[in-house]
């Protein structure tokens, strides 16, 4: 990405006691919940309706979260199919200081799926 393109992130939240261990650090469980969350908000939006996680590739982390850290999740769309929508998802942490790190992406994969749990088309309006 080019440094005069603003990003914007689909979500941000705060990392609280609830989400780290006894060390302070966030478990890697509420993260996978964020990044699921932030993913099916876009693809929902482009499904107009309900989605289904399908396939997530392994991440690992470069740094770690930490209490107070808010934690900004991108996503960009790499493919979409008549089904269904591959997006990465990147994860950065804003420190209490400001300092900005990144934390992981990864590759998921959405299906758009109807009122019964089956697959359904993109364009169509669940």
């Amino acid at each position: 990405m080019d440094s005069n393109t603003q990003r914007f992130p689909t979500l941000r939240v705060r990392a609280l006691p609830t989400a780290t261990n006894a060390y302070g650090k966030v478990q890697a469980g509420w993260l996978m919940g964020q990044i699921d969350l932030a993913g099916s908000l876009d693809a929902e939006r482009l499904a107009r309706g309900p989605v289904a996680t399908v396939a997530v590739n392994a991440f690992q982390f470069t740094h770690p979260i930490l209490l107070g850290d808010v934690v900004n999740l991108y996503v960009e769309r790499l493919r979409v199919g008549q089904k269904s929508v591959t997006l990465k998802i990147a994860v950065e942490a804003e420190r209490l200081d400001g300092e900005l790190v990144f934390v992981t992406e990864v590759i998921a994969t959405f299906v758009a799926v109807d009122m019964d749990g089956k697959s359904r088309n993109l364009a169509e309006v669940a």
